[in-house]
């Protein structure tokens, strides 16, 4: 264990809101133990019933557990023999409670026999082999993923399983991430709006997406010991706003926390991530599933967020233990019923309960089709001189494919999102296919780069396809492509001048070579149809639309975290501390030009992005802002141009000079022009204010830019935001202990730190079932600036509850003196005492 892991965190959380804010009061108060309950056979079922609503299901079968029952719901275990999912949770058969299947995910459904009790007579099944999520996030395209998230659910739900693993969500921190082929990108705004559109796809067919791994999971290295430790307003900008978006807008319904630590703190027990972020100022209700063998406590991680547990081969580890836990008053009977009610409402929402529960089929061909699709619209054309692609197949008679995976289809990266595809069609079945007959196709391994290029010599066009090799549980170590592939590409083109490089790799390589070489397509892991895709790129059947979500660096060393304690971490910790200088910011930040920059692709034609307007150019806080701009098709090729939307802010706000806020696909005939608008919400252009704890809008200028990529951004407009509110706040606090059986006093604060008075102010207060809150003040009718405001409530604690665990949620809204000023969320949350009636805690 780390040295740092004793370590807690000193953040206060204040809040920062126009418009709804919510803030929990944790309480600590007993419950007594489980009750008893009738025979089986006098139990009857009104859960069952699909007319009535959601919450009073869940409160009825809830109320029917044992302790015992409960906490079986709460920890993975090892499965009967022929089922092969990843995680089992077996139900309760008495009380008519299904078991739950889990399993990987992101690049399609993997059934398992990990863990089979008998794993010779265990045999895994096929599915279909997506690209890798790199390549779907190439697309920038959040249709296309919210189609990936549905047909990994609709084969999910042909097996019955009943939560996906996926989609995996982490920023692409460092290059030689070891899966970063299963991220989306080095950028937040580009990795929530995918994941956010591929979470609704998958739960479209009634399967919980579980997003992962939560959170500050950018490095395999390591990942059970060392901690990730980065800065309140770094882990805001960066590492969060992703994950808030898939579980507020996309609608999670379950999240699995990561293994590693985040200052200093196990994620499975980290009650700032799980508890105060995530359930208390994100609202959020969907049950959190540990990584496997991510669980160091059960005392910590049950009273820390974690509602299920899963350990591997030692099922049932820690969660095992909690019927004592409870007996023994560590752990109070509500704390365990949070968890479980979490638990039931997932799987009524699943429709697990109800009869005729649908599991569809799988259309291997149509879903092969789709497979196809992605690689083609997420491969990036890095380079492509004197015009060799594409391909005239007319007049091509022989091709040479030479490489590792010339004749075989890189279908995915290593560990546990690989899968058995249905199929899988190689580089050479592909071109061979498209060219027919009437053309040669010869293959090599590339082993001996000699014989590869007597080969390619004799061949009119020579294809060297090249990989890496990525995988979960280790770092690549290095960026270079691994054996003598560097050697290959050299010695192929030295034969043939006519050579084009396949790129099959999950993230950046350096490319030694590139100078010699006239045409290079990145294609990812471009999953069971790699060699139809591949065909079509080459010939031109469809456009390579594809843009780099990640940054590829000139060298490792050019990279922002390629020392310690960056990377590789020191002392048990990879310190953060090139803050919000990560992927493309660092480059634009120190003036380096890198390889290839985030956002780049070339077409088989050309576009231009011109004429942009901003409107408003005074917005009001928390007005969008619209930008405008014309895109044209300046070729002679239909295309589909991607143009982005880059923001500069203030100055003294100490951002990176620009930051991703936008994005559109545009398809364009030859010689056609659209006016695009695309939307900058006041989110965008929000800054996390550490000294408040909360988000905030510096005044300033700033400055909009549009184009292509990040470091081709021809157009640029201004705007100018005044009279930013500053720091608005709401706090919790209480006057002394919560004692059960008595009235206590709590008070709710509203804290305006800014410029302009908060209007209409209205509080309301949340408190569990049997508990009581009455006002015992007047609400003020505004609140200056710079004051505060405070409305007390008389709390009543039933005199049942001992010793324990309680929420308590604070909410306060007002409006700015701007109408229709957009709202602001955030919450707190604040600790108090409490004691039962007699004194005891």
């Amino acid at each position: 264990m780390s040295r740092r892991m004793g370590r807690r965190s000193t953040w206060v959380l204040a809040a920062v809101a126009v418009g709804l804010v919510a803030a929990a009061l944790v309480l600590p108060v007993a419950t007594a133990g489980s009750t008893r309950h009738s025979s089986p056979a006098a139990v009857d079922r009104p859960w069952l019933d699909r007319k009535t609503p959601i919450e009073t299901r869940v409160q009825q079968l809830l109320s029917r557990l044992t302790l015992a029952e409960k906490v079986r719901l709460m920890y993975g275990v090892a499965r009967p023999r022929g089922v092969h999912s990843v995680g089992f949770v077996p139900g309760i058969p008495r009380l008519g409670v299904p078991p739950l299947l889990l399993s990987d995910g992101p690049v399609g459904v993997k059934d398992s026999c990990f863990g089979e009790q008998f794993p010779d007579n265990c045999k895994l099944g096929t599915s279909t082999a997506l690209p890798a999520t790199v390549s779907l996030a190439a697309s920038f395209d959040p249709t296309l993923a919210h189609d990936y998230g549905r047909i990994v659910g609709a084969e999910s739900r042909a097996r019955g399983v009943d939560v996906l693993y996926g989609p995996a969500m982490n920023i692409v921190r460092i290059p030689q991430g070891g899966r970063n082929f299963e991220y989306f990108s080095e950028d937040p705004y580009l990795t929530g709006s995918l994941a956010t559109a591929w979470v609704r796809g998958l739960q479209t067919e009634a399967v919980a997406a579980q997003v992962k791994h939560f959170a500050l999971n950018n490095q395999e290295n390591d990942r059970h010991a060392a901690s990730s430790d980065a800065d309140e307003r770094t882990m805001r900008e960066i590492y969060l706003p992703a994950f808030q978006e898939a579980v507020t807008q996309g609608g999670a319904d379950s999240l699995m926390c990561a293994n590693n630590p985040v200052n200093g703190v196990y994620n499975c027990q980290n009650t700032l991530l799980l508890r105060q972020i995530l359930a208390g100022e994100w609202g959020w209700g969907g049950v959190v599933g540990s990584d496997y063998a991510a669980t160091n406590s059960a005392l910590g991680s049950v009273n820390g967020g974690l509602d299920e547990e899963f350990t591997g081969l030692d099922w049932g580890k820690w969660y095992s233990a909690l019927p004592d836990l409870v007996r023994q008053g560590q752990v109070s009977g509500a704390v365990i019923d949070t968890h479980v009610r979490r638990i039931l409402r997932m799987m009524f929402k699943l429709g697990m309960f109800d009869p005729g529960r649908s599991t569809g089929k799988v259309d291997v061909a149509a879903d092969g089709a789709f497979s196809r699709s992605v690689a083609e619209r997420g491969s990036v054309l890095l380079k492509n001189d004197a015009g060799i692609l594409p391909l005239d197949a007319s007049s091509v008679k022989s091709v040479a494919v030479v490489g590792q995976y010339a004749d075989t289809a890189m279908t995915g990266g290593k560990g546990s999102s690989k899968v058995d595809p249905y199929y899988a069609v190689s580089p050479v079945q592909g071109i061979t296919k498209r060219l027919g007959a009437s053309a040669k196709v010869t293959t090599a391994d590339g082993a001996d780069p000699a014989k590869a290029a007597a080969l390619a010599k004799q061949a009119q066009v020579a294809v060297v396809v090249v990989n890496d090799v990525e995988q979960e549980g280790t770092d690549r170590p290095t960026i270079d492509l691994p054996g003598n592939q560097n050697h290959l590409v050299a010695a192929v083109r030295a034969a043939n001048p006519r050579t084009v490089v396949v790129l099959n790799t999950g993230s950046a390589v350096t490319m030694p070579w590139l100078s010699q070489v006239h045409a290079l397509l990145e294609m990812w892991y471009p999953g069971e149809e790699d060699g139809n895709a591949l065909a079509a790129l080459l010939f031109g059947d469809v456009d390579p639309a594809g843009r780099l979500p990640v940054t590829f660096p000139t060298a490792l060393s050019q990279d922002c975290c390629h020392t310690p304690p960056r990377y590789p971490a020191q002392n048990g910790s990879y310190a953060y501390t090139e803050g919000l200088q990560v992927g493309y910011r660092w480059y634009d930040a120190q003036h380096l030009t890198p390889l290839f920059p985030f956002g780049f692709g070339l077409s088989y034609t050309t576009f231009r992005v011109s004429d942009i307007s901003v409107s408003p150019t005074l917005p009001n806080l928390g007005n969008t802002v619209r930008t405008s701009v014309q895109v044209t098709n300046t070729g002679t090729r239909p295309g589909t141009a991607t143009p982005q939307v880059y923001l500069g802010f203030p100055a003294k706000s100490g951002e990176p000079p620009r930051r991703l806020v936008a994005t559109a696909r545009v398809p364009l005939s030859p010689g056609e022009s659209k006016r695009v608008t695309l939307t900058v919400p006041r989110q965008a252009y929000s800054l996390w204010n550490s000294g408040a704890h909360n988000w905030d809008v510096a005044s300033g200028d700033y400055t909009v830019w549009a184009g292509t990529s990040s470091r081709d951004l021809p157009v640029h407009a201004a705007f100018q935001v005044r009279n930013a509110d500053g720091a608005q706040g709401i706090g919790v606090k209480t006057a002394g202990s919560i004692v059960s059986g008595r009235a206590s006093t709590l008070a709710v604060t509203m804290t305006n730190s800014g410029g302009q008075p908060l209007l209409d102010p209205q509080f309301a207060l949340r408190v569990p079932v049997g508990w009581t809150a009455t006002t015992t003040g007047r609400v003020p009718t505004s609140v200056p600036p710079h004051t505060t405001a405070q409305l007390s409530y008389r709390i009543g604690a039933p005199a049942g509850a001992g010793p324990g665990t309680y929420v308590l949620t604070a909410h306060a809204s007002w409006r700015g003196l701007t109408p229709g000023a957009a709202a602001r969320s955030v919450s707190v949350t604040a600790t108090a005492p409490a004691k039962s009636a007699t004194g005891r805690h």
